[in-house]
């Protein structure tokens, strides 16, 4: 299969399985805010941040280091990546079972305690899928991916509506996330013998190949946890949990809006690797034409959400939310720098250029953990948000800096300006019938948008002939 085959058709099933597993991941936000109010699903949220800072200590950088080191020429992959597995699952163990301990010692209810000893499973088998992902990556077949991830969601979906049908209460909502994840991780362990037939392995060999590129990683991302999951943490703890849960409600729509360039970039991510190191005018076009989609995908997002965040609150997690709609405005801007900042990262990786990034991650730690300390127990949920926008934007503009020191190379911005002119025209509309029904309004915008964008050339056909190349 060509090149071209193999991207267009990883990309639709892609683009498909998101769409469901958006609306699954939707139906279960409504059911599940609906059901536990904003206390309880303050509670769900303290649960899901404290552990998810403990699910970033996990990662080291695998799943990029996967993708990376099994796309090499001549590269073992069963030995490789029963390695990577071996990794995963140990430092697994290790940090889901110290958060789990740790939180006994923290101020919370026996609600977040018990809570977070029941979900710490969910995150232990989420932790495994990603080094899985990684060998989905590579060999382009994140279809199935988002194939397991949508069985995932449904397995939680019928564990909610089960739950608030019988009344059941907290505990089984935290019983069917775990479920949940476990479902995903079995369709993804067992589907992944057709690609390559491993076993848990501990060869100091490959360990010191795979620590040689994952540490920078494994040091930026857990750079990262500081800026990204602590401003929840610092809230839990200086605000009732009423606030916890409209700022998570909000913040659990920027986690379903991101997870597709986290998809369409790990099909790309071997590409730029490969083609880094065989043919920079093919790196440079598919730098740029991701760049455009991405564009494509979130200018209208961001500028659409600032006249729709509240009807999109009340109609997601019932009119007891709709006030989330005021840290939505502000996080839907953090969302679009993450479209970009993620396609930066993404490219800097490719390159091996993960050192250089870490001086960036520590100072945006250091800020932003200053800075939530300072303004949260002020200014609660919106300084939350606001803080949000400030570090994903740092780590975007240095990362693009980086790119355009190292390798002389930026972003067109043609295609994005198109975008932002024919939002621009979206919102008009948008603004005109504010009376309308949050469905009316989003089908208006999505046809208006994209008739705009036609008509101003929006789509190039030239990412079309690019992907035109000889079999590899």
């Amino acid at each position: 299969m060509s090149l071209a085959a193999k991207i267009a058709k990883g990309t639709f099933y892609q683009i498909a399985g998101k769409f469901a597993g958006t609306l699954l991941g939707l139906a279960i936000i409504a059911l599940m805010a609906r059901y536990l109010g904003r206390a309880g699903f303050g509670y769900y949220t303290i649960i899901v941040s404290y552990l998810q800072f403990f699910g970033v200590l996990i990662d080291f950088g695998l799943q990029m280091t996967t993708a990376q080191l099994l796309a090499r020429p001549g590269a073992d992959q069963s030995k490789i990546f029963g390695n990577l597995l071996a990794v995963r699952l140990l430092s697994a163990l290790v940090f889901i079972g110290v958060g789990s301990a740790l939180v006994w010692l923290l101020p919370y209810p026996s609600e977040v305690k018990i809570g977070v000893g029941i979900a710490a499973l969910s995150f232990f088998f989420i932790s495994l899928q990603s080094v899985l992902i990684g060998l989905y990556q590579k060999h382009l077949a994140m279809a199935e991916v988002a194939l397991a991830e949508i069985w995932g969601r449904l397995t939680l979906l019928i564990g909610v509506w089960l739950t608030t049908a019988f009344n059941w209460g907290f505990y089984p909502i935290i019983i069917a996330v775990s479920l949940g994840s476990f479902v995903n991780f079995l369709i993804l362990y067992f589907s992944s013998q057709n690609y390559v037939r491993y076993r848990l392995s501990w060869d100091r060999k490959i360990l010191r190949e795979i620590w040689a590129v994952s540490w920078p990683l494994a040091i930026t991302i857990s750079l990262t946890l500081v800026y990204f999951r602590a401003d929840a943490i610092i809230l839990s703890f200086v605000r009732p949990p009423e606030d916890v849960g409209i700022y998570g409600a909000a913040y659990k729509v920027l986690e379903i809006l991101i997870q597709l360039p986290y998809l369409f970039l790990g099909l790309i991510l071997p590409l730029l690797s490969q083609f880094y190191l065989t043919s920079r005018p093919m790196f440079d076009k598919i730098f740029q034409k991701s760049f455009d989609f991405l564009a494509i995908l979130a200018v209208p997002m961001v500028m659409g959400t600032w006249f729709l965040s509240t009807k999109i609150m009340a109609f997601i997690a019932g009119p007891e939310f709709a006030i989330a709609g005021q840290p939505l405005n502000i996080l839907i801007i953090a969302t679009g720098m993450i479209y970009f900042g993620a396609l930066a990262g993404y490219t800097i990786v490719a390159c091996g250029l993960q050192k250089k990034t870490i001086g960036f991650y520590l100072f945006d730690a250091v800020f932003s953990l200053i800075a939530y300390l300072i303004f949260i127990p002020l200014y609660g949920y919106l300084a939350a948000a606001a803080l949000t926008v400030a570090t994903e934007a740092i780590i975007a503009f240095s990362s693009y800096w980086l790119l355009w020191r190292r390798l002389g190379l930026l972003p067109q911005w043609r295609v994005f300006g198109k975008a932002v002119l024919a939002s621009a025209v979206m919102c008009l509309a948008l603004w005109l019938l504010p009376g309308q029904s949050l469905l009316t309004l989003i089908t208006l915008a999505v046809v208006i948008y994209f008739a705009i964008l036609y008509l101003l050339k929006g789509f190039d056909r030239q990412y079309l002939e690019l992907m035109r190349q000889p079999k590899i």
